[in-house]
């Protein structure tokens, strides 16, 4: 027969040998990770947000490339009107427009300098969907945008800050 004591500290002597980890461990771990993740996931997710500048390229992008897609479908030739609000488009096409405090500046080909759009001014799109090569600047009070465009393809080319 054992006694209580030994029994007790057999037991213990037992389980000591082996390492693992208590569940009071475990949950303090997990409450520290939970912590981590609460404050830097919307961190993250805030910086994954595009910046005004960047919606504004992407919507005049999508006008550029609506009324070059339509001059090559159907071999006609295509223009969007170049305001300081934005690009205008006709026939369907779908328009930019610029948010309240943003403004348009133009520069063709043979300028040196940004300038604002005259009036009547417009970019064409041939029926082969070639436009007239043409750079872009987007200018608020905080921060500007430059989109160079290729005349072939009216891809975006660059976007530079």
């Amino acid at each position: 027969m054992t006694t209580r004591g030994k029994t007790s500290s057999r037991f213990i002597s037992c389980f000591r040998g082996e390492s693992g980890y208590t569940l009071f461990e475990i949950l303090l771990a997990l409450g520290i990770v939970a912590i981590l993740l609460g404050t830097t996931v919307p961190l993250i997710m805030t910086s994954w947000q595009p910046s005004a500048a960047e919606e504004i390229s992407q919507n005049i992008e999508k006008s550029v490339q609506a009324a070059h897609k339509k001059a090559v479908e159907t071999g006609e030739a295509r223009r969007l009107r170049i305001l300081e609000s934005g690009l205008t488009a006709d026939s369907g096409l779908p328009s930019a427009s610029l948010p309240k405090g943003w403004k348009l500046q133009v520069r063709r080909f043979t300028e040196t300098r940004y300038r604002k759009p005259q009036r009547d001014e417009y970019w064409n799109f041939n029926g082969a969907g070639i436009c007239d090569p043409l750079e872009l600047r987007l200018v608020s009070k905080q921060e500007s945008i430059d989109l160079k465009f290729d005349p072939l393809t009216a891809l975006l080319v660059a976007d530079e800050n």
